[in-house]
């Protein structure tokens, strides 16, 4: 009963663990909470050591995507889906239909959007089997490039400096997200240091935006004002808590911290941190607007994570309390007055 008891602890309505083995599938669907409307998140196709590793993965994922949307005022609830899979396989076609299939089931609580190791051509090939849903999908990555450059102002800001210019970011991964995260620091007078596994990232965004390549085993504890994680979550762990030189910790990658314990530590060594589901939470704008096929207000909705971030810092400051236990209490906030509109139901 240990899943069970972990549902009940992290107050989850639904996990759905699937299986294809004529198509190969292993997958897993999360709909953490759907107080405010379905549930939104993007699929993610990743290998996994194990799958007790994929499952945790949904769920925190899930969670974190309930409060995203939670702040940033959404008509969406917080879900993700997670296909344990190489995304270079010759055959990923084959299991994003069979997870497809099994998303079509839940009768759009969940509703897919694009995440780590998928594109929006999987999006688009995926809504055949996903009733209601059209063909096109749009990239949420710049979106979700822009509510973190401006989360990252409003973190300067609180520093006492006059935004990003003439500051050093080191930005940690080069894909979708990132390599928009380093062009907008370009255009806000930052100077940026770059890794990623993939050199021909790193020469475009040295040529382009003269970026300094760092190694990947060193861009963690670069020597720089703020830290950008862009890639893989849970990279702050205990020793970079305790050690990192960066002044503020902003990132585009879900789940930034090992464990949620690490924001404390954080605070206690005046670290500028804004969770991650506050500062990345443009992607889900992006997601939503394209769902209701109208983009005209996407820029200034995700401008206005900004004013999210200094509003959780303020009240951080002000409680003594870290941003990510401020953030999470603010979004419980949200939902416990969606709750008390509802009609009583006998």
């Amino acid at each position: 009963m240990t899943l069970m008891t972990d549902l009940a602890d992290s107050d989850f309505e639904q996990l759905v663990l699937c299986r294809d083995p004529g198509a190969g599938l292993a997958s897993v669907i999360a709909v953490h909470d759907t107080t405010l409307g379905p549930s939104l998140g993007g699929v993610r196709m990743r290998s996994y050591p194990n799958p007790d590793l994929a499952v945790a993965d949904a769920m925190n994922l899930a969670e974190a995507m309930t409060y995203k949307a939670a702040l940033a005022g959404l008509p969406l609830g917080g879900g993700k889906s997670v296909i344990d899979a190489d995304p270079t396989r010759p055959d990923r076609d084959v299991l994003l239909a069979a997870h497809a299939r099994y998303i079509g089931t839940l009768g759009g609580r969940y509703l897919p959007s694009v995440d780590m190791g998928t594109t929006p051509r999987d999006l688009e090939y995926m809504s055949r089997w996903l009733p209601g849903r059209r063909g096109k999908a749009a990239d949420p990555s710049p979106s979700t490039a822009r509510g973190v450059v401006r989360a990252m102002e409003a973190a300067a800001r609180s520093t006492g400096a006059d935004g990003l210019r003439g500051l050093r970011v080191a930005v940690q991964g080069l894909g979708n997200v990132g390599r928009h995260v380093v062009s907008l620091l370009y255009r806000a007078g930052a100077t940026t240091l770059v890794a990623d596994i993939d050199d021909v990232r790193i020469r475009h965004a040295r040529d382009l935006y003269g970026a300094q390549p760092v190694s990947v085993e060193d861009i963690l504890t670069a020597d720089v004002d703020v830290l950008c994680p862009c890639a893989a979550g849970g990279v702050v762990t205990e020793r970079l808590a305790e050690t990192m030189p960066a002044r503020i910790l902003v990132g585009a990658a879900n789940n930034l911290l090992a464990h949620d314990s690490l924001a404390g530590a954080l605070a206690a060594r005046d670290i500028v941190h804004v969770p991650d589901f506050v500062a990345n939470a443009g992607g889900l704008m992006a997601a939503e607007a394209d769902l209701r096929e109208d983009d005209s207000g996407l820029d200034a909705a995700v401008d206005g994570i900004a004013a999210t971030t200094e509003a959780v810092l303020r009240r951080a400051a002000g409680s003594g309390l870290d941003p990510v236990t401020v953030a999470v209490q603010m979004a419980r906030e949200v939902l416990a007055a969606r709750r008390a509109d509802r009609p009583h139901i006998p």
